[in-house]
């Protein structure tokens, strides 16, 4: 009997030790499952900040691919950074733009080897890295090829000579007061009663306005501005080297060169004394059929039908039945002067260009009927060495010629002539602009194909791909 019970006794504290030891297990898979769901955690908060990350990345890749489709080449950036919101956590991106030119090197982002309108880029590499507010970063890589697209050239008449308005006219905006002319060599002369709706800017000369104008705009000039009464600028007056006279009035500010007259009526502040650099200017374009060597290339119309004349009744007979499509009537030799006749009916349904290495006559009474946002060109073709003297590559309209249903450019290196009664909407460029009485311009932006200034850039994505950090 004792031996049992001292054989009991030896089996005391057993259970004990088992609970400690499954307390202990317990225990350590409790820390193991613990630690398992921080590892987790902490693992699902990283993936997520990952996630976040490329998101951003790709919000940088579509952030660039927006800014370089309406983005001017001189305005092409080197690098851009932004913070994006905070849900569903802080982040932002980086981005580096690395530009190619023809030959695939690389272009300088500053200095000389900057984008310009004459130095394009081909190609660009697009690196954006994504990164949330505790560091995950992630970087995506776009290249993409790149193809010019153009933006027509913001100005209802570009002159290049000493320009005289000296009739009843009126230059609107197309949506605004945006019928900008342009002087670019040489004085403007502004008599009778013409009324600009826009800027005018004299890069290279004076202004002299007399009788009932108006300008309703800034007007600035590089040389003197005379404003006798009753003219008037509504806007500001700008000369940056001579002196401002006159005795009309100026709504705006008057700044000067030199001296301000007392005699003028100014509503603004007054800034005699204060020289500056010359108003803008806008190069004249040079619009070329085949292409001249280091001066323009050749104008694409690529989208267009070409027929090409060699006489005048050849000319006559396309515009008398114009086909469909986009058409290209181009007239190298054979007619020297395309005469559109007395009550002559022009109707076209597409984009129609006519493009000659002659001159344009058009007799009293023409309509010219497009199609609701339809363009209608009259190009006398650019060529070096003209001598504009003889009248041989002019353009002239007559009276009542009608231009209805299309935007107009008329284009000549040496003279356009706008005849009473030609209201229409488009642009005029030539080395001399002359106007005539009641006519009004509607300032309307006409892209010419393959010319103007680059507005932007067509892209197409050769690789799209995340970049191991």
């Amino acid at each position: 009997m004792r031996r049992l019970t001292r054989l009991h006794r030896e089996d005391d504290g057993v259970a004990m030790v088992i609970a400690m030891m499954v307390v202990f297990v317990v225990v350590l898979l409790s820390i193991v499952i613990f630690d398992l769901s921080i590892h987790n955690t902490q693992q699902a908060a990283y993936d997520r900040k990952r996630v976040t990350s490329v998101a951003a990345a790709e919000s940088g890749i579509d952030r660039a691919w927006n800014l370089v489709q309406f983005t001017r080449p001189e305005d092409l950036p080197c690098t851009e950074s932004a913070s994006l919101g905070t849900a569903p956590g802080p982040a932002g991106f980086d981005i580096t733009y690395t530009w190619y030119d023809a030959a695939g090197d690389p272009m300088p982002c500053t200095g000389a080897g900057r984008p310009s309108q004459e130095n394009l880029p081909s190609s660009v590499l697009v690196t954006s890295v994504g990164e949330t507010i505790d560091s995950v970063p992630r970087t995506m890589q776009a290249y993409m090829t790149l193809a010019p697209t153009f933006g027509g050239f913001d100005a209802a008449i570009i002159s290049v000579t000493n320009t005289i308005f000296n009739n009843n006219f009126t230059v609107t905006g197309g949506t605004s007061n945006n019928g900008d002319v342009y002087i670019t060599d040489g004085d403007l002369i502004v008599t009778n009663t013409p009324n600009i709706y826009g800027n005018v800017y004299v890069p290279n000369g004076g202004v002299a306005m007399t009788n009932n104008n108006q300008i309703i705009g800034n007007l600035w000039a590089n040389e003197a501005i005379s404003i006798e009464n009753p003219a008037s600028v509504t806007g500001d007056v700008t000369t940056s080297t001579g002196t401002l006279s006159g005795t009309g009035a100026i709504g705006g500010d008057a700044r000067a060169g030199s001296t301000i007259a007392a005699s003028l009526n100014v509503g603004g502040s007054e800034y005699p004394s204060s020289p500056q650099g010359p108003p803008p200017s806008k190069a004249f374009p040079l619009l070329c059929y085949d292409a001249i060597p280091d001066v323009c290339g050749a104008l694409p119309w690529t989208d267009y039908t070409r027929t090409t004349v060699t006489t005048c009744g050849q000319a006559q007979a396309f515009l008398d039945a114009v086909p469909g499509g986009k058409q290209l009537l181009w007239i190298p030799s054979g007619c020297a002067d395309l005469a559109v006749g007395n009550n002559d009916v022009i109707n076209f349904a597409e984009d129609l260009a006519i493009m000659t290495n002659g001159k344009i006559t058009m007799a009293n009474r023409n309509d010219w009927n497009g199609a609701a946002g339809k363009n209608l060109y009259f190009i006398a073709n650019y060529r070096q060495g003209l001598n504009c003297s003889t009248g041989d590559y002019n353009i002239s309209t007559g009276n009542n010629s009608n231009f209805l249903n299309a935007s107009v450019m008329f284009y000549s290196p040496c003279t356009v002539t706008l005849n009473n009664q030609n209201d229409f909407s488009g642009q005029v460029m030539a080395n001399t602009v002359t106007i005539n009485n009641h006519f009004t311009l509607n300032a309307t932006p006409v892209l010419v194909p393959g010319a103007g200034d680059v507005a932007g850039f067509d892209q197409s994505i050769v690789y799209l791909r995340e970049v191991v950090n």
